[in-house]
């Protein structure tokens, strides 16, 4: 449970930081609030499959693996079924995508359990 939350955790903490990054009233981009919502419903709660499954295949070749298809199917969903629906601020999803979740919450968890006494 511990690893799914870190997993999920990473996920939203990525949302805020890219969020942060918007820059309201600039053009036709997105707002800190409108890019909350497009990564949630259409990034991150897509990821709660692939958080379910690295959960259950927690070594390092699978988790790479499975971060490179994730991150390569969120790409493509991003230029092809994504791009009219969102048109500019798609590009909020290829940081969203290239996050490497499964990678990061296995060295989080490894250095927080080499780290204790």
């Amino acid at each position: 449970m511990l690893w799914l939350s870190v997993h999920l955790g990473l996920g939203l903490a990525w949302i805020a930081l890219l969020a942060s990054r918007a820059e309201p009233g600039h053009g036709i981009g997105a707002s800190a609030p409108q890019v909350v919502q497009l990564l949630l419903l259409a990034g991150w709660l897509p990821s709660w499959a692939l958080a379910g499954w690295q959960v259950r295949h927690r070594w390092w070749q699978a988790l790479l693996a499975s971060d490179l298809l994730a991150a390569g199917v969120m790409v493509l969903l991003a230029v092809t079924a994504y791009l009219p629906l969102f048109f500019i601020n798609v590009v909020w999803f290829l940081p969203m995508a290239l996050l490497p979740r499964g990678l990061l919450t296995e060295l989080l968890l490894h250095r927080l359990a080499g780290s204790r006494p």
